[in-house]
């Protein structure tokens, strides 16, 4: 899809929104064309059904204890069981053109999720609705019946009610469950972490609770506000037990920089097939990938971006290259989803040199540090004078050409491009 404030994936076709709204209208209005035509299908014999359901339902056991208090509400039981049962009908088709729908903007791990919770939940939903009215909400009504009887008392039942009460639960116990399974199944695939945890948060409780609040009947009576709570506090148990931090990543911390803005900054080792110089470790708070060659491989390409989203991150920057020599389509996914991509040079830092060099070595390490934004030049010379020793810094040389020059025993090349004639003066007086 081609949207400037969305993640694009490097094979996502660019293709414009409108095109994308066409065919979601093409779908969703097939879909309801066939609920239509089924519910009139099923109003044909909603009767016989209603009658055996009802028959489960009853705690007296007989019809004597049954009233319709208001034959217009039957009605609309009536309607809305056929129609609750058309969407039954269409749900795994639904699902399945849902799921044809997204998976040309999906990742490979979001693929993944995104099957794995529909079968599940399509497959637990139906056994679930078979379970409340067959099982759990029969025995309700009959505790209830039961006390009824032990106080002497004749209770009289509105048939409506007994519908209303077991929709209602079956209802907020289904968003629920499908809610929750899918952050259950973000978590275990890592898609939950510690930086986005808040993202998820929001969307899933506030979309959760807004269509449970406008799909209930009686909107505040007691029944609806426990459901409502109830799924509130499951869904935030789901949440909290569902954060990772990925064996992939060393996660990165927020850092804040001089527009206080929170920034998650991660260093890429791409060892371009084993030529450039390794990155073992990366500066405080942030994090480090490691890949063989982003620039051939595009598998790994599609890892780091799934990496970027998961994890929010706001900058990635690579140490083998400058970043220029990986294809255009990926700079842009990178920047569709408001990440910079930079690029450290190590390969040109590095020459001819092996990399068990003690002085390529010193210079790596600091090179690691000399990097501006989202830090700023006072924490940047601060980082780069911790990693510099007293006796070394007049055997300094600052490059400020994009070719390195060769290295020269004895003398340490730092890139002192983004360095003021003040900060050079204060190591080299």
């Amino acid at each position: 899809m081609s949207s400037p404030s969305g993640l694009k994936l490097e094979g996502d076709s660019a293709l414009p929104v409108q095109v994308h709204f066409d065919t979601l209208t093409q779908k969703a209005t097939l879909g309801f064309v066939l609920i239509a035509v089924l519910t009139i299908g099923i109003m044909t014999t909603i009767d016989e059904i209603l009658n055996v359901v009802l028959a489960h339902l009853n705690p007296c056991g007989t019809s004597d204890c049954l009233t319709l208090y208001e034959p217009a509400s039957w009605s609309v039981v009536r309607w809305l069981s056929a129609v609750f049962l058309a969407i039954l009908c269409v749900l795994p088709f639904a699902l399945k053109s849902m799921y044809r729908f997204a998976e040309p903007g999906l990742t490979n791990d979001e693929q993944s999720m995104l099957k794995r919770w529909m079968l599940s939940s399509a497959t637990l939903g139906y056994l679930t609705l078979f379970a409340l009215f067959y099982i759990f909400i029969p025995k309700l009504y009959d505790v209830g019946d039961s006390i009824h009887s032990d106080m002497g008392l004749t209770a009289q039942y509105d048939a409506v009610s007994l519908f209303v009460l077991a929709l209602s639960v079956f209802w907020g116990l289904l968003i629920t469950y499908i809610l929750a399974f899918a952050t259950i199944t973000s978590g275990a695939l890592g898609l939950i972490t510690e930086n986005n945890q808040d993202w998820w948060r929001i969307r899933l409780l506030g979309i959760g609770g807004l269509v449970l609040f406008l799909s209930l009947p009686g909107r505040w009576n007691g029944v609806n506000i426990i459901l409502l709570s109830l799924m509130i506090v499951y869904l935030e148990f789901s949440i909290r037990r569902s954060i990772r931090v990925s064996n992939e990543i060393y996660n990165p911390s927020a850092i804040f920089d001089h527009e206080g803005r929170r920034r998650y900054v991660t260093y890429v080792d791409c060892s371009c097939q084993g030529v450039a110089y390794p990155i073992d470790t990366s500066p405080e708070h942030t994090g480090l990938l490691r890949y063989e060659s982003l620039c051939d491989n595009i598998g790994e390409r599609h890892h780091l971006i799934s990496m970027v989203s998961k994890h929010q991150l706001t900058d990635v920057i690579i140490g083998g290259c400058d970043a220029s020599p990986l294809p255009d389509s990926f700079q842009e996914t990178v920047s569709s989803a408001r990440c910079t991509l930079r690029g450290l040079d190590l390969l040109g830092l590095q020459g001819s040199l092996p990399n068990d060099n003690i002085q390529l070595r010193r210079e790596v390490s600091i090179h690691l540090e000399n990097v501006v934004d989202p830090w700023s030049s006072k924490q940047r010379f601060d980082a780069c004078m911790g990693q510099i020793k007293s006796e070394e810094k007049l055997s300094l040389t600052f490059v400020d050409a994009k070719q390195w020059p060769e290295l020269r025993q004895g003398t340490l090349r730092i890139s002192g491009k983004s360095w003021t004639d003040e900060e050079k003066n204060t190591i080299q007086p």
